[in-house]
């Protein structure tokens, strides 16, 4: 879950040589025309070099919400047909616009015109920009298309256009393919910072990663190594349980190793919650329960609380301060081999992982290719509360809700300014002496809060 509140809300400053009035005056025209929130248009022309607001679009200020929208054209004469709609203008050219145009070529090869090998090229390009994005980045790119997916992509608008969308009937089914087009994007996102930005990556996640849908499964042999090994090991700590016999030991001493135990098992727990925590996401990575995701939940769930339990009795009857350390740390260790393993054995994590995404992308989108409006509607178009069909091939049954496709609430329209890394948050326009400003005001409105984004 995201909790973000980046987005640009000023006019755009950078634009094509080619940008003229005309083309600014078009596109109100068509946001006009298509764009039903009853909202007045508020079109920018980046290259007006404009020092106020013109008096109509001073009185209109204040009829406008805070809410940022998506409009998607099939004007490209201004080098831009994707654009965030925000409250003081509909013409931001985002400072992501290269991402955002991914998106729009994305869209407009797989929805209008069915270029389904075109789509796939788009995605690759699209995703790998995305998984190479800083943390900052992302989280703008997410939350400013987070509010534009917001209940079924409600605030998103395409213009009428035989290259586009055909007629107004089709709007709805375009705005739920948009959202389950990049369902298929942020799903991939999420694995990749829950395994590399999070460092969650094991020896099982890494082959898994490596060899689903591979002919060449030699990597296997780490996994089994690594299961063996730490079987092993944890087998000898049990049995070593039953064959050392409880002497009595200096009260001090007992006290000591009795904190030592107690902490070294805390520790143990606080290194076995994150599997816990994040099991969806887990099973998410492996498509469903299966052989290598039972050996991931047995080595990284069962045998570190087996170890806990057993350790913290070792650990309590030794003999000396030093071997009681000793035990701690071995213990300890065993839990973290499968970490280990994949920098011992040379596998580059990232590489391996981006490319898996990538592959896994393509087979959504081929699994998109074959969905009917029902099964759109099963994934995201129902309100009633029902089992859903998983047409990624994920093997679970999800309801309609769990994949992470119904937004709401609302979205916070501050911004940071590139050059200056400063925040601003601009929620009024005020007159000054030099004219019209957008006021970096600290108040904050409930119709601006971003609540929640999950995906």
């Amino acid at each position: 879950m995201m909790r973000a509140s980046t987005s640009t809300t000023t006019p755009a400053t950078v634009a094509s040589s080619d940008s003229s009035d005309d083309d600014y005056a078009k596109l109100k025209d068509i946001m006009e025309a298509n764009c039903k929130e009853n909202l007045p248009i508020i079109v920018v022309d980046p290259e007006e070099e404009r020092e106020e607001y013109s008096s109509e679009e001073i009185a209109a200020l204040p009829n406008r919400d805070f809410k940022t929208r998506l409009f998607i054209s099939a004007l490209h004469s201004t080098d831009n047909s994707f654009w965030v709609r925000t409250h003081h203008t509909d013409s931001t050219i985002h400072a992501l616009s290269e991402i955002f145009s991914y998106i729009e070529d994305y869209f407009e090869a797989a929805y209008a015109r069915k270029s389904h090998i075109t789509a796939k090229a788009t995605v690759t390009a699209g995703l790998t920009e995305l998984l190479q994005m800083e943390k900052d980045e992302y989280c703008a790119f997410a939350t400013i298309m987070g509010s534009g997916l917001a209940k079924n992509g409600a605030c998103t608008s395409f213009e009428i256009d035989n290259a586009l969308v055909k007629s107004t009937k089709d709007m709805d089914d375009a705005r739920k393919r948009l959202v389950i087009l990049m369902d298929i994007i942020f799903n991939k996102i999420i694995v990749r910072r829950f395994l590399i930005d999070g460092d969650k990556v094991n020896i099982f996640r890494l082959v898994h990663c490596l060899t689903k849908g591979q002919k060449n499964k030699n990597s296997f042999v780490y996994v089994i190594f690594s299961l063996l090994l730490q079987a092993c090991m944890v087998y000898f700590v049990a049995a070593e349980v039953f064959s050392t016999d409880s002497v009595e030991r200096d009260p001090t001493l007992a006290y000591g190793l009795y904190s030592l135990a107690t902490l070294g098992s805390m520790f143990g727990i606080f290194a076995l919650l994150p599997d816990v925590i994040n099991a969806k996401t887990i099973r998410r990575i492996y498509g469903g329960y299966g052989p290598l995701q039972m050996i991931d939940f047995i080595v990284n769930v069962i045998m570190p609380l087996v170890l806990v339990v057993i350790g913290w009795y070792l650990v309590s009857i030794q003999d000396n301060y030093i071997d009681a350390v000793i035990m701690t740390t071995a213990l300890l260790f065993i839990s973290e081999i499968d970490d280990q393993l994949p920098a011992l054995v040379g596998l580059n994590k990232e590489v391996i992982v981006v490319n898996y995404l990538i592959r896994e992308a393509k087979i959504d989108y081929n699994a998109y290719q074959g969905f009917s409006v029902e099964d759109i509607d099963n994934m995201i178009g129902s309100d009633v509360k029902k089992s859903a069909r998983n047409l990624f091939g994920g093997g679970e049954q999800q309801s309609t809700k769990s994949r992470g496709v119904d937004f709401n609430d609302f979205f916070i329209t501050n911004s940071i300014d590139d050059h200056e890394n400063t925040m601003y948050k601009p929620f009024s326009v005020i007159r000054s002496d030099y004219g019209h400003e957008i006021d970096p005001s600290d108040f904050i409105s409930h119709e601006s809060l971003l609540q929640s984004v999950e995906w």
